[in-house]
């Protein structure tokens, strides 16, 4: 009998033909397969999500163009199991992935939110400079190195839909500041692809929306402090 576990998994897709099929194997290799399975077709034009048809147990929402975080946003809203996990449809998760992180939340109900170690790998050409960080176990807290209780959504909100870049990186500073506890798993669970889309990144933009994150932090807890 196959082992599931009580997690819906959130694939945001958005032109992402190329790599989605491998994202969803990915899922469905799983030494401990999720209970569900949506992906959140984000407006695209390259009739990505029409390759999931043969894919048992693969749900496609589709809606307007809107960015990731409100892709992961409409997944958690679809979702019906009290575990969520997202996984970019560029990026791959090792097979041992749900199982370990969700047998670190049932062993601890104290955690609210468990992250893993990921891996970077490089491919079609793409020109990435940081060579130093090839085949290295990376530490960063990515969606898609996540596993989440529902009720971390409920303490802290969604993602910030106004926020095309760094979405992520403000949810997790909010759920840190709402005192939420983290749990890092020391093995890589997540492989990360750099392509020639991901790896030109407008660094501006990216540095302007972490400033954005890091002034909320400080308000919060400076509107803590003074309460």
């Amino acid at each position: 009998m196959t082992q599931t576990a009580p997690v819906t998994a959130i694939v945001p897709l958005f032109n992402g033909r190329r790599f989605i099929r491998e994202a969803i194997d990915s899922i469905l290799g799983q030494e401990l397969k999720p209970r569900e399975i949506i992906v959140v077709d984000d407006g695209s034009t390259d009739d990505g999500g029409c390759l999931l048809t043969s894919h048992p147990g693969v749900r496609v929402i589709r809606q307007p163009n809107g960015g990731e975080a409100a892709a992961r946003n409409r997944g958690i809203r679809e979702s019906k199991e009290p575990l969520i996990a997202f996984l970019d449809q560029d990026d791959l998760w090792v097979p041992r992935k749900l199982a370990v992180q969700v047998r670190t939340l049932e062993a601890d109900p104290s955690i609210d939110i468990v992250f893993g170690q990921h891996q970077l790998f490089v491919e079609d050409g793409a020109r990435w400079f940081r060579q130093d960080l090839l085949g290295k176990t990376l530490t960063a807290e990515l969606p898609g190195s996540m596993l989440a209780r529902r009720q971390a959504f409920e303490r802290c909100g969604l993602y910030r839909e106004d926020m095309r870049f760094g979405s992520d990186i403000d949810w997790v500073c909010r759920a840190q500041d709402a005192g939420m506890k983290f749990k890092l798993i020391e093995e890589v669970l997540l492989l990360r692809r750099m392509h020639r889309s991901n790896s030109s990144i407008d660094d501006a933009r990216f540095a302007s929306e972490l400033l954005r994150v890091a002034r909320a932090s400080v308000q919060r807890k400076r509107a803590k402090s003074a309460s």
